[in-house]
């Protein structure tokens, strides 16, 4: 009779590459895998499990597998766990796309580690310092020219102008799909990168990725304004992090670098890590809130909505009222009786504000 092994896929957005690794592993022990995105039963002889992220719904499908199996599921990921890993044997296995029938691209690390030890980021503790793991040739199946890389930091290795080189070389379109460090872009690393066929997620068109965190990230961006644009026009999406410890006026200094440039925004809630909680000053709104909510990007509206919703219930958290003019911008492109449905809950806007609402902006 044969072995079989159920992996399940608790939360991938992409493919998740532990398990295609796991399914090679246990392939080649002839075993029957299986892929579960369901916490459900299934009768099988071994079970393991991945998470990528730390939330509640993440936790809550933990929960649900471990009350199914207690003990005999292995789960790991760095949603539960900085410190677990495969054991050497799977970790040098070539990556199982059939397991999700994913052809679209390869995916896999050059370099593991980041030297700079953001507060907020778990790849110092997760991944130690930056260091070289694997070669393209340990993840990209024959004849596959689209690679998506997850490396924390590639431009900070030692040797990153050979890898770009060879990126080149081969022919790759890549994804740098954690983006970038600006704090390396310079002329030798600009020159090498314009000859790297760099595309968003979705390998339609190109695009480089840096990120920017903090406002001294938004001056190297602003002092580097040059090198950024001879990527191109709309050739550049900036990643931003807002929600762990800054002010309304740092985010603010973000976003007008990113609209001054002419860069393309997206924008990204932290979420809570373990060890490492948000840290939003009680005094967050310390700049003129009309200021920011107007502003408009050339693209990712969708992207910027999502900031907008964040602030509203920010904004609500602190002061336990909404402000009407943020709600106004946010269902602009909506069904403006939407905001009244939004509105109908336990909590109540007082009719001073709704005046105040009126008054500075009548109905149209």
């Amino acid at each position: 009779m044969q072995k079989i092994v159920v992996l399940y896929d608790i939360d991938s957005k992409i493919p998740n590459l532990a398990l295609m690794k796991i399914s090679t592993y246990y392939d080649k022990m002839g075993y029957k895998v299986l892929l579960s995105k369901k916490m459900e039963f299934i009768d099988a002889t071994r079970y393991h499990a991945s998470t990528i992220f730390h939330t509640q719904a993440s936790l809550k499908k933990i929960a649900i597998l471990k009350k199914i199996y207690g003990d005999n599921i292995d789960i790991g990921g760095s949603g539960i766990s900085l410190h677990k890993r495969l054991p050497p044997d799977m970790e040098a296995c070539f990556p199982d796309y059939g397991l999700y029938s994913y052809t679209r691209n390869a995916i896999g690390f050059l370099t593991r580690g980041c030297d700079r030890r953001c507060d907020f980021c778990l790849v110092p503790a997760k991944e130690g310092s930056l260091k070289r793991v694997a070669s393209f040739d340990d993840f990209v199946p024959p004849r596959q020219k689209h690679v998506m890389l997850l490396d924390d930091n590639l431009l900070a290795y030692y040797e990153s102008d050979a890898l770009l080189r060879e990126i080149a070389g081969r022919g790759y379109a890549v994804n740098f799909s954690q983006s970038l460090d600006i704090t390396y872009l310079s002329d030798f690393s600009f020159a090498l990168l314009n000859k790297v066929d760099s595309r968003n997620s979705k390998f339609t068109k190109r695009m480089f990725y840096f990120s920017c965190n903090n406002t001294d990230d938004a001056k190297e961006f602003s002092d580097k304004r040059k090198l950024l644009s001879g990527f191109g026009d709309n050739a550049v999406g900036v990643i931003s992090m807002y929600g762990f410890n800054s002010h309304l006026s740092d985010d603010y200094q973000i976003l007008r670098m990113i609209q001054r440039l002419n860069l393309i925004p997206f924008l990204q809630e932290y979420w809570h890590i373990p060890n490492a909680p948000a840290r939003i000053p009680e005094d967050y709104f310390d700049f003129d809130l009309d200021v920011v909510i107007r502003m408009t990007f050339r693209s990712n509206g969708q992207n910027w909505e999502k900031y907008l919703r964040w602030l509203n219930r920010l904004y609500f958290a602190t002061f336990g009222r909404y402000y009407l003019p943020l709600l106004r911008i946010i269902y602009r492109y909506n069904r403006r009786e939407n905001i009244e449905n939004y509105l109908c809950q336990p909590w109540k806007l007082t009719e001073e504000l709704y005046r105040t609402y009126e008054d500075r902006y009548p109905p149209v």
